[in-house]
């Protein structure tokens, strides 16, 4: 059955710029629930350890108000990892970071999320739609497209 399901994704066709993205909600690291929908302006996401070490790499010395203010939500598929490796290990690295990661532990929702291995992918949106897709393979370069992104207003990827 996993393998049928893992067929099914690869089946699937990522998404593309000018594709829209249906509101959906993930769980963050403190099982806190996090609504996605037209206000988010960006998704940072990996589905591999080495992309999510680009992202958390990049994300040195920032916390959760620099992802809000730009409309950032960071987004980890961690449906690969075993269970024990996450309960051990991987959440309790996350629950001490200062920002909300949002994580997608069946692979479900982030299925079609384009993705490069050993990248982080950076989704440009507006009103949900896809307007750029950009790849990460090195943090210093992420970490300054993150700080080059215009700060808005306004209580983005906040939990409901």
């Amino acid at each position: 059955l996993f393998l049928l399901q893992g067929t099914s994704f690869a089946q699937e066709e990522a998404f593309e710029v000018g594709d829209r993205l249906e509101p959906f909600s993930l769980e963050d690291q403190h099982g806190e629930e996090h609504r996605l929908g037209p206000d988010i302006r960006v998704i940072l996401y990996s589905r591999d350890r080495e992309g999510g070490s680009v992202m958390s790499d990049a994300m040195e010395g920032r916390d959760g108000a620099f992802l809000t203010a730009r409309g950032v939500v960071y987004v980890n598929d961690i449906s690969a990892m075993p269970g024990l490796v996450t309960r051990l290990f991987a959440l309790p690295s996350m629950r001490r970071r200062a920002y909300p990661i949002l994580l997608d532990r069946e692979g479900e929702l982030t299925a079609r999320f384009p993705d490069r291995s050993d990248a982080a992918t950076l989704i440009m949106l507006d009103d949900s739609s896809l307007t750029s897709i950009e790849y990460f393979d090195d943090s210093s370069q992420l970490g300054a497209r993150l700080q080059a992104l215009k700060p808005e207003s306004g209580d983005l990827g906040r939990p409901d």
